[in-house]
């Protein structure tokens, strides 16, 4: 059913509202007039929750100003106005390109108004200027006709992905001409390539950035131009209380092309937000807990044990391949698993990552947990992690357990092999690729016995940022070979290998062992390169045994 809207008057601005008294306020802002029909095929999802309203962001008269930040303290002001006279003192707010740059100073000049905001295609200044500088040259040529039809087409078409343009020109044409006619006398090219110039300044600094106590949602089409992928990353690490939910192989326009794409990677965010339930628990120190639940805070202490297994897992895989074992371990002793860079939600190293790098960021989440001693349990990638960090950081690890992995390196051909795994990953994820990785990772028996496997993994992974997973796969094929340093991890070590295993062959896991003073070895026979999902039974049994044979578990 197609939510009512309706045209009021607040102030000068003309507001479109689907107004429930029962919901409340989610802002819309984007400096694309809001008739163009860019929000349309997601108003009424959002509408479920919320009374949602858009109007027109004022198209200043940009000579007048000294900077970019007065323009968009100005717009800023709108927002909390036009909010103030639909009757809401607080309200949600979804900035998108240059309403996500509205939407930034927003969270900065009047955090006490909001309760929640989405941005997308926000536009981060980077340090390198150059590349910037030749694309706003692009631009100026484009615009220097003075020709906003040609520009809009130009703006549309880099914004859909190729295939979903030459499907729907149709539809992208009728968008040209709603532009044309809704911008009539309100945007010209001069004016439009003054507005994109000052959206790419230091618009929020970063002590302001981090000022920021809102929760915060930033949307990332993996494919969005305007807002790349990296920089976005590098403003999450920025706002402390934001979430970061990639769209993979969309662009710009993902609420045009694939809304249901977007509401995938975003909808339990906007969900709690509207329920004024932040997303997560977070965790404030170690075993103090602070939820907040229809408003209320309520403080946990809980004292947790400073020592823990922690499991690790393997590329393209997740904490949910430990099930069958951390449920045989529940009530035991504390453990933990963690969803590594660039998987889940978790955000995607900076392109020059390193194995040390990864090391360091594993004992900062270890420091945040609270867990002082652990026991590692590393799958494949996982194990090499493992090891690094056990021979950077040996006194913070008390155990050793190494699944299908290795301490040498493979050669040229094998590197660059895996690298092109990766990237074909980033950039072509999909039902026909996913069996072709899943036959690396998985047996076939286990592939033959669980046929609806190979589909529940692939919509799993395509939410992860696969695009930026590249920099964690440089960080595995550039990794140093440990072979000749294992030999002095002096913790109890298990060594776990699958006899099918075709990434890794066994005699490879076997000859590890035997550099690891004192590491037992195990045979999984049947299993290929996931003993833990494969064979759960025979890891959990092998791994219960490893633990209590060292008094680790009782």
């Amino acid at each position: 059913m197609t939510v009512k809207k309706e045209l009021t008057d607040v102030g000068s601005h003309k507001v479109v509202i689907s107004k429930d008294p029962e919901k409340p306020l989610l802002l819309l802002v984007r400096m694309a007039a809001q008739n163009m029909g860019l929000w349309d095929k997601i108003w009424d999802k959002l509408a479920e929750y919320y009374s949602v309203a858009a109007f027109n962001l004022p198209t200043p008269d940009l000579d007048k100003y000294e900077s970019g930040i007065e323009v968009f303290k100005k717009m800023a002001q709108d927002c909390v106005e036009v909010a103030e006279g639909l009757g809401y003192a607080k309200f949600h707010l979804f900035g998108w390109t240059g309403g996500a740059q509205v939407a930034k100073r927003c969270l900065v000049d009047h955090p006490q108004r909001l309760l929640s905001c989405v941005l997308m295609g926000v536009v981060d200044n980077p340090p390198e200027k150059r590349p910037m500088q030749k694309s706003l040259e692009l631009l100026k040529v484009i615009l220097a006709h003075g020709d906003l039809e040609l520009y809009t087409y130009f703006w549309l078409l880099s914004s859909f992905t190729p295939e979903y343009a030459e499907t729907h020109f149709d539809e992208i044409k009728a968008l040209v001409d709603t532009r044309l006619k809704v911008d009539t006398g309100r945007l010209d090219t001069e004016r439009v390539f003054k507005w994109i110039k000052m959206m790419r300044e230091d618009l929020v600094s970063d002590e302001e950035l981090a000022t920021i106590n809102v929760p915060t949602l930033l949307v990332a089409p993996a494919f969005d131009g305007w807002a790349h992928l990296h920089r976005v990353r590098k403003l999450h690490v920025k706002i402390k209380t934001s979430q970061l939910a990639i769209i993979p192989g969309k662009g710009a326009l993902v609420l045009v092309e694939d809304p249901e794409s977007f509401w995938t990677a975003a909808g339990d965010f906007m969900r709690a937000a509207a329920r004024l339930e932040p997303p997560a628990t977070r965790l404030t120190e170690a075993g103090h807990f602070t939820i907040i639940k229809n408003s209320r805070r309520v403080d946990v202490v809980e004292p947790r044990s400073a020592e823990a297994i922690v499991f690790l897992h393997g590329w393209l895989m997740s904490p949910h391949m430990w099930d069958h074992a951390i449920a045989a371990i529940d009530g035991r002793m504390r453990a933990a698993a963690l969803w590594q860079p660039a998987h889940g939600q978790s955000t995607a190293p900076e392109y020059d990552f390193t194995m040390p790098g990864w090391a360091r960021w594993l004992i900062d989440t270890l420091d945040a947990l609270n867990i002082r001693k652990a026991i590692l349990v590393g799958h494949s990638m996982g194990g090499m992690l493992s090891m690094q960090t056990t021979l950077a950081y040996p006194e913070r690890i008390k155990g050793l357990v190494l699944v299908s992995t290795q301490d040498s390196v493979w050669d040229e051909q094998k590197n660059g092999e895996f690298v092109q795994a990766v990237d074909m990953c980033g950039v072509a994820w999909s039902s026909e690729l996913a069996p072709q990785i899943a036959d690396l990772l998985m047996g076939e028996k286990f592939l033959k016995s669980q046929p609806a496997w190979v589909g529940t993994w692939a919509n799993e992974v395509a939410k992860y940022d696969l695009r930026g997973m590249s920099s964690l796969g440089r960080a595995i094929a550039g990794r140093e070979d440990m072979s000749e340093k294992i030999g002095r991890i002096d913790v109890p070590a298990l060594v776990v290998h699958g006899t099918e295993d075709r990434g890794i062959e066994i005699d490879i896991g076997r000859k590890m062992a035997q550099r690891i003073p004192g590491a037992r070895f195990e045979e999984m026979p049947g299993a290929a390169h996931c003993p833990p999902l494969e064979v759960p039974e025979l890891f959990t049994n092998k791994l219960l045994s490893f633990l209590a044979m060292h008094k680790f578990i009782i």
